[in-house]
């Protein structure tokens, strides 16, 4: 059984089509503009954030979505005691980081769960349903498969790294820049040049129509989701304005 046909066993019904995912990712980005740190905007936001943890769990990453719960909430609540409690530059330095979550955490997870659930074809063939430009398409395509493998590669390199010591314990912190991140930039070349050769050599940029037979469509939990998410947003961003907020 393939990667795609497990996948929809296990997200069963859930399973969303990339142009819906694409839409909710829209959506978080209006959110964001929007600055509310208490009142009834940011119990819908709070909601709202904990859509996608939904989505990711059902996905079967079920410690990334307790992950991203515990770090919330935990930045949530250190913001609103550091706001009573702290003082001086220790003070800005953690609501800076504590507001750094809870403003941009959501969307980020948002990003990961488009590019971790949705296979590049599935992704080619929406963004031909839409009429994208096929430039605009091939740079988001290369870069929803940047990321992941350069997340791998550094895994490798982290991994042997700690089998020769080099690590934040091992006294040679000191050398985690050249033995880590040096490795880790020319790694990020080659992965850049291999997939635009893969995408060259897969016909991508042709000027023809490409045909695809991948199955995506619109279903019951797309226009679920969607209007769910829609509907917050509209209520959200009412909220903030009538309670003065504006737009960052």
């Amino acid at each position: 059984m393939d990667e795609g046909k497990k996948r929809k066993e296990i997200t069963g019904w859930l399973h969303l089509d990339p142009r819906s995912k694409l839409l909710i990712l829209v959506l978080f980005s209006v959110v964001v503009m929007i600055d509310v740190v208490d009142g009834p905007a940011y119990i819908v936001r709070a909601i709202m954030t904990f859509v996608p943890v939904f989505l990711v769990c059902l996905e079967g990453k079920l410690h990334i979505g307790a992950r991203f719960t515990v770090l919330f909430i935990a930045a949530s609540v250190l913001q609103n005691y550091a706001q009573r409690h702290f003082g001086g530059a220790l003070g800005m330095l953690v609501l800076f980081l504590c507001y750094m979550v809870t403003q941009f955490a959501p969307t980020m997870i948002t990003v990961w769960y488009c590019i971790s659930t949705t296979k590049i074809n599935e992704f080619m063939a929406a963004m031909n349903r839409m009429h994208a430009p096929q430039g605009l398409s091939i740079s988001i395509a290369v870069m929803m498969r940047f990321f992941p493998t350069l997340a791998e590669e550094y895994r490798s390199i982290r991994d042997a790294m700690k089998m020769r010591g080099i690590q934040f314990g091992g006294g040679k912190v000191t050398k985690m820049v050249a033995y880590r991140l040096i490795p880790l930039l020319f790694s990020s070349v080659n992965i850049g040049d291999e997939l635009s050769a893969a995408a060259v050599t897969r016909g991508l940029g042709v000027p023809v129509k490409r045909t695809n037979i991948c199955d995506i469509g619109f279903h019951a939990c797309d226009f679920l989701i969607v209007s769910v998410m829609s509907i917050l947003t509209i209520f959200y961003v009412w909220l903030s304005l009538q309670s003065g907020v504006k737009l960052l």
